[in-house]
């Protein structure tokens, strides 16, 4: 009346979420709203830089083109004051060009026939001839003017002539400079505006896209958190009710699934919609299955039972028949032979029976009468029984110092302490210790079964307790099991309000039994 559960063990396949499984990924693991909100901050980020830098682009290109207007304009002065000077001087006193291009003049004179009316402070002029760079220097606010480095005059005097202008960093600060050539006079006027106006004012505008970015992503994390959470609040809802309906005991028995997704969210009008439209009909279509479900069973148990009260009858007969006719009947060596079979057949269908009939009624909840059982003793005779039975194995008994009661049928829990042991006994080979073991918790009493056999399946744990399950399914009826032992230990736990666990490695195999109740502490 046990479970077949001996083969040797599977290889483990790898652990959920291991790399090797492919199941690692970081990503995977963040929620649906922190994944939209930091995709959204990525795309608006972009976007922020792509119109930054557009804006400073665009922004560059018009302060150089006004910049670039200023300076052609400041040249044409600064070359107009050089030729007025020039026709005023040949009028006045016809010198020739050599006289000229001194002038008399030292360079701050040169200097101040460049800076002609209009001139703004910060501008730069020089004027470069045969004889170098003449009257390099930057007009002051005061009307002044403050002189050139020579590292600056050779850095004039390397411009390339009639060309757009280019900038230069100077010893008084960066400038945009142009060369202008008159070929007629054989001089070079070199004009200059500084770009410290230019710079200060894209270096505001950097500031200000920065700090309006900022704050517009800010505010977008913000928002858009609150709008993503306000609007996956339905798939929260829908996951509580999936999560319910998980936790419901949809293994046995009559389901009640009256969970649903609420009808204001299970709108077809929308996606979220359309996904709590379609669990509630998954829901009621898997309602409707485990209620016909419940039907069939209910059907089959009562069957089983009927079934099995029936046959009770005529078994009895059949062994008391046989036994009659064994006594009464002067037979053969074969004939006798026979009819012990007959015999022994017949009183291993009689335990099926009864083991069917009590199963189903245990379903049906009927329970036994329960007192007070010493359970301390109970265990002491039962592996006594089993010891007697199977010398072969090496029993081991760990009991407490006082005795432990609980509240239970005391032919029920008999039945379970044999057909662990008998389990434990038919599925390992001879010299296997098992370790019969007690103790007592604080509202419980609890019983293990352990064995360093070669273990259970991984693959058939989950249904070791379920009914005619062997996982030899080679091995012949003869062996006296028919996969009944286990589930009658199950259920008759469970009638008790009890429940039973089973771990089991390479070398070990563990039953636990824990049954509640007051009772369930040392006595005395």
């Amino acid at each position: 009346m046990q479970s077949d559960k001996r083969p040797s063990r599977p290889p483990s396949a790898p652990a959920p979420g291991d790399r090797r499984s492919g199941g690692w990924r970081p990503f995977r693991n963040w929620q649906l709203r922190t994944k939209l909100v930091l995709i959204t901050l990525a795309l608006l980020a972009a976007i922020c830089l792509a119109v930054g830098l557009s804006a400073h682009a665009a922004m560059t290109s018009f302060l150089t083109g006004q910049l670039d207007e200023q300076l052609a304009q400041a040249s044409a002065r600064a070359n107009l004051s050089q030729e007025e000077f020039r026709r005023d001087s040949d009028e006045d006193h016809e010198e020739d060009d050599e006289e000229y291009d001194d002038g008399g003049q030292d360079s701050e004179n040169v200097a101040t026939r460049l800076n002609g009316p209009g001139s703004r402070a910060g501008t730069l002029n020089a004027r470069i001839g045969d004889r170098g760079v003449r009257g390099a220097g930057i007009f002051t606010p005061d009307g002044g003017r403050q002189d050139l480095t020579k590292a600056d005059e050779q850095i004039l005097d390397d411009l390339a002539l009639d060309v757009p202008p280019v900038d230069r960093t100077l010893s008084v600060g960066d400038y945009r400079l142009v060369a202008t050539y008159n070929p007629d006079r054989e001089y070079t006027i070199v004009t200059g505006l500084p770009l410290i106006a230019k710079e200060e004012t894209l270096a505001s505008l950097t500031r200000t896209m920065t700090v309006v970015s900022a704050a517009g992503l800010a505010a977008a994390a913000l928002l858009g958190t609150l709008i993503i959470r306000r609007t996956l609040r339905p798939l929260e809802q829908l996951s509580g009710v999936a999560t319910r309906v998980s936790r419901l005991p949809l293994g046995e028995g009559e389901v009640a699934m009256a969970e649903r997704v609420p009808a204001g969210i299970a709108v077809p009008a929308t996606e979220v919609g359309r996904l709590g439209h379609a669990f509630n009909l998954m829901l009621d279509n898997v309602a409707g299955a485990f209620s016909a479900r419940h039907r069939s069973e209910t059907k089959l148990r009562q069957f089983v039972a009927d079934a099995s009260h029936e046959l009770r009858t005529p078994l009895t007969a059949i062994r008391g028949y046989s036994e009659m006719i064994r006594l009464t009947e002067n037979l053969s060596e074969e004939g006798r032979s026979s009819i012990s079979r007959v015999e022994s057949e017949s009183k291993r269908m009689t335990a099926l029976v009864e083991d069917l009939l009590l199963l189903a009624r245990m379903e049906e909840g009927h329970r036994a009468e329960q007192h007070d059982v010493d359970l301390t003793q109970l265990v002491v005779e039962s592996v006594s029984d089993i010891r007697a039975a199977a010398p072969e194995h090496r029993w081991v008994l760990q009991l407490p110092d006082d005795p432990v009661t609980v509240r239970a049928n005391p032919g029920q829990l008999h039945q379970v302490l044999i057909n662990l042991l008998t389990n434990a006994h038919k599925h390992t080979s001879a010299g296997t210790t098992v370790v019969t073991s007690l103790a007592a918790e604080p509202g419980a009493a609890v019983l293990t079964v352990a064995d360093d056999g070669p273990g259970i399946p991984a693959d058939f744990i989950d249904k070791i307790f379920s009914r005619f399950t062997r996982a030899d399914t080679a091995r012949s009826d003869r062996s006296g099991t028919h996969g009944l032992g286990l589930s009658i230990v199950d259920a008759i736990v469970k009638s008790h309000g009890g429940r039973i666990d089973v771990s089991s490695s390479e070398g070990k195999t563990e039953f636990t039994v824990r049954l509640p109740g007051s009772g369930a502490q040392p006595a005395g």
